[in-house]
């Protein structure tokens, strides 16, 4: 379906705008999500070196647990990650986030307390495989060895084992999340220990992305609907030209030339409603001069016809003179024959230049001159002169008429009309053909009127010609029988045009032609104006 371009404006600046906010808030996202990552990571990884010293402290000179697991969930709380600590057979022996285990060494701890004194015994150095693991670490330990999580943690601690620092984001398993994971290693660089794992849950990232989001669609929205104000009031100021420009093209086209589109900018589109006024006032200029030019000629037409019909008759006169006073077969007698035939057919040519003028020269017959005619007994009428022509040739003529069909006209053109129709089928007819007329009611008040016969057709590319002045299909007017003044077709279309009803003509080669006069449901005399 077509859309207006106002419409269209609309569709495309929303689109704009809606591209523009997502290409703008996902390009924002992966920046925020870039740096926030990169710090965290940094000070995930910064907090982790930091922690080497201490953890390895705990592990091989300290073998209180409690006070190990307590740091843990101290760095746990101050920068807000999980820490696990594995030594380096890939062993869980601590966790931050198991509470049950903290309380377990808690009491352990107090029950080894030196009698009488509250303190731990610290006498003994605590290698790492005498520091107690409890249940929930050790089936914790289970789970990661078991679990998903098993082969993104080796990779990762094997990696650690090797003395380097792993950063990465991945889904957890474990605990069911997104997490910036990062791993350091303690004790020697070179030979390791162990591995600290420190995750840090992006819950919390994730929900200030919501959050940009949301106000991210909601800006979207409030620009959308100021763009669809904005584009109306835009698509108004464009769109409203563009359609002044189209009345005024059209109301050109019809003839009305002092039409003008009104220009108040000084855009491309005032200077294309400029160029159309000037477009029209030249083409008002132009037909003025045509229209002029026009009136001279039919004029001069009209007035050296009438001045050729004195000349023409007393030349005819003096030639029928001269031929009735010689003898039968005096040779002279065939130039007279020559000169009256020829003197005829000037004659028939000049009348038709002064029906032309006269027809031409009245924009539409008045009313007066109009009366209500029976169409079929006119071609009825017509038919029966035409016989004198049909017969010599064997041309049948049909009739496919519909009675009590009366029009508003004028009558002498209409027995004209139809005479020049009819005389033109029969001329182009081939022997033993035929000639039809048909008369017909159409559903929308109208009636139809056409001429048909069954000749060699005219070519499509002299049918938009053939009502023109002189026009003939036989360009080469090599058969002598077809030869016309090439006046009858363009006087048909002048009483047809006089009668405001339309003529077309539709023809096949080989198949023959159809001419079809359509009289308005204006002009046809139904019963009430015939009472």
């Amino acid at each position: 379906m077509n859309k207006s371009l106002s419409t269209r404006l609309m569709y495309s600046f929303m689109a704009i705008i809606v591209i523009v906010v997502v290409g703008i808030t996902a390009g924002t996202s992966y920046l925020i999500a870039d740096y926030f990552f990169k710090i965290k990571e940094e000070e995930l990884a910064q907090k982790g070196h930091e922690m080497a010293d201490t953890v390895e402290y705990f592990v091989t000179k300290d073998n209180n647990r409690y006070m190990l697991m307590r740091y843990l969930i101290a760095v746990d709380r101050l920068v807000g990650a999980r820490v696990w600590l594995f030594d380096n057979d890939y062993n869980l022996l601590a966790a931050s986030n198991i509470a049950a285990d903290v309380d377990a060494a808690g009491k352990t701890e107090s029950g080894s307390n030196k009698v009488g004194t509250g303190k731990p015994d610290v006498s003994m150095p605590a290698p790492a495989d005498r520091i107690p693991v409890y249940e929930y670490t050790t089936r914790l330990s289970e789970e990661i060895k078991r679990g998903q999580v098993s082969r993104n943690v080796n990779k990762i601690l094997k990696d650690i084992y090797r003395g380097e620092s792993v950063r990465s984001q991945i889904y957890h398993p474990y605990f069911k999340q997104q997490v910036i994971l990062v791993g350091v290693p303690y004790g020697d660089k070179l030979h390791p220990r162990g591995a600290i794992l420190m995750a840090e849950p992006l819950s919390g990232f994730g929900g200030f992305l919501r959050n940009v989001y949301i106000f991210t669609i909601i800006v979207g929205l409030l620009g959308l609907l100021l763009s669809l104000f904005m584009v109306r009031s835009l698509s108004r100021q464009i769109v409203k030209p563009l359609l002044s420009m189209k009345d005024a093209t059209i109301a050109i086209a019809k003839g009305n030339y002092s039409r003008r589109v009104e220009v108040e900018s000084e855009d491309e589109v005032a200077e294309l409603g400029k160029a159309i006024n000037h477009l029209s006032t030249e083409l008002s200029n132009y037909l003025g001069k045509l229209a002029r030019m026009e009136k001279i000629r039919r004029d001069f037409v009209a007035n050296v016809s009438h001045e050729l019909r004195t000349p023409i008759t007393i030349i005819r006169g003096y030639n029928d003179i001269v031929s009735d006073s010689l003898e039968t077969g005096d040779p002279n007698k065939r130039y007279c024959d020559l000169i009256g035939s020829e003197t005829t057919r000037l004659e028939r040519l000049v009348r038709g230049l002064l029906d032309i003028s006269r027809l031409q020269s009245a924009e539409k017959l008045k009313v007066s001159d109009t009366e209500p005619l029976p169409l079929a007994e006119i071609i009825r009428n017509v038919a029966e002169k035409l016989k004198v022509k049909a017969e010599p040739k064997h041309i049948t003529l049909k009739l496919q008429l519909e009675e009590d069909l009366q029009i508003l006209g004028n009558g002498d053109q209409i027995v004209q009309l139809i005479l020049l129709l009819g005389d033109n089928a029969i001329k182009y007819s081939p022997e033993g053909s035929y000639v039809r007329y048909e008369t017909k009611l159409q559903t929308n008040g109208s009636v139809e009127m056409s001429v048909v016969d069954n000749g060699p057709g005219i070519p499509e590319e002299d049918l938009p010609f053939i009502f023109e002045r002189f026009y003939k299909v036989d360009k080469s007017h090599a058969q002598s029988s077809l030869k016309g003044t090439g006046l009858g077709l363009a006087i048909a279309k002048e009483i047809v045009r006089m009668h405001g009803a339309q003529i077309e003509v539709f023809s096949q080669m080989g198949m023959g032609t159809r001419f079809v006069i359509t009289f308005p449901a204006e002009t046809v005399v139904c019963e009430e104006r015939r009472s």
